[in-house]
């Protein structure tokens, strides 16, 4: 299983990156993992739009999903190739709804997979249902609710005997630690520094980041969805401080990691 680093930063892109986006692949399949502002433009270095077998978005936050827009677009009036079919587009409750409104402001008022904009549709947007997990061509995908403003959910991914855990937007949630258990590679949000006030129970700390992993006995922790200015060498430094000698790194775009 490998992970690629598409985009990292939280709510707008930090100079020259991306907000959030990861590509996750095994065996022959190639999976998007939330598609934040600028995700497509680093997709396109690594992997074409025909070549994904589907997308799989986290929650309804622009910073996670506004680039499918592009990925509509892109599909429908890019260059070749052109792909077979629409792209399996894979969301919690709620957000297809979300979807239909920009389908409907940015695609001639039609729903964001409805055929009577494009034909065929470029995405084929389906509603997963959080307990019963994806399956993607080999590559099963398990769900836990975060702690966040807005629904949101993460994700195991595994295959092969291979485990990676990504927490997307949460603050500390024992339901997000369950599903990090003994995970090859956590993918950790850690947007804050600190905590200084209530309204900030929706993200974590750095330092909350290390306590998870190590709590949930992981393999690897990999930092992202941080601002720069905050010091990333500051973040993996508090993490690590709490990881108990757990490989910490911060995300970077373009980063590989072989889980």
């Amino acid at each position: 299983m490998r992970l690629t680093i598409l985009g990292s930063s939280a709510v707008r892109p930090n100079p020259g990156g991306a907000c959030s986006g990861y590509l996750v692949e095994a065996g022959g399949t190639r999976v998007l993992v939330d598609c934040g502002t600028g995700v497509v433009a680093g997709l396109l270095e690594v992997a074409d739009l025909g070549a994904l077998d589907a997308v799989v978005i986290s929650h309804a936050h622009p910073d996670h999903l506004l680039d499918l827009v592009s990925v509509r677009h892109a599909l429908v009036y890019g260059p070749p190739p052109r792909r077979a079919g629409p792209l399996p587009v894979h969301v919690g409750p709620g957000v297809a709804d979300v979807l239909d409104r920009l389908g409907a402001t940015f695609g001639d008022g039609a729903a964001f997979g409805d055929g009577a904009a494009f034909w065929p549709p470029a995405c084929d947007v389906r509603t997963f249902d959080p307990e019963r997990g994806l399956a993607l061509d080999g590559l099963d995908v398990r769900f836990a609710p975060t702690r966040h403003y807005v629904p949101c959910w993460a994700m195991r991914f595994a295959a092969g005997g291979r485990t990676l855990v990504y927490t997307a937007d949460t603050g500390p949630a024992a339901e997000v630690a369950a599903l990090a258990e003994g995970a090859g590679l956590l993918l950790c949000e850690a947007t804050l520094t600190e905590r200084r006030d209530e309204s900030e129970w929706g993200h974590l700390t750095a330092r909350e980041a290390g306590q998870m992993a190590a709590a949930a006995r992981v393999g690897r922790l990999v930092l992202t969805h941080y601002w720069r200015e905050l010091d990333p060498e500051r973040l993996r430094a508090d993490a690590a401080d709490a990881a108990g000698g757990l490989p910490v790194t911060v995300a970077r775009e373009g980063d590989t990691y072989d889980v």
